[in-house]
């Protein structure tokens, strides 16, 4: 589903979430009837929250230990990136 609301991002209306969900196979008239119920308002809406507290605009957003990622998202950056924050991690704390 999501690669199709992503690949969709123009057409997110009911009937073309209807429409996703008939061509992934899955229960649709239970997904329907969710839908219309709102199931998942409130699941959504605390992922909204958080992306406004963690300054995320858009997908995909990387954290490492709980830090944004900033920069390129290639495999080979974000393992040094990972790297990076296990040998922080690992140091010894200093304290006063």
């Amino acid at each position: 589903m999501h690669d199709l609301l992503f690949e969709h991002q123009d057409a997110l209306g009911p009937k073309d979430l209807i429409r996703y969900a008939e061509q992934l196979g899955l229960d649709v008239d239970r997904f329907t009837k969710d839908l219309r119920a709102h199931k998942w308002r409130d699941r959504v809406a605390a992922d909204i929250d958080s992306a406004d507290l963690s300054n995320v605009a858009g997908t995909p957003s990387f954290f490492i230990n709980g830090q944004r990622h900033l920069g390129a998202y290639d495999i080979d950056t974000l393992t040094r990136g990972v790297r990076t924050a296990r040998a922080r991690a690992a140091r010894p704390s200093r304290t006063r």
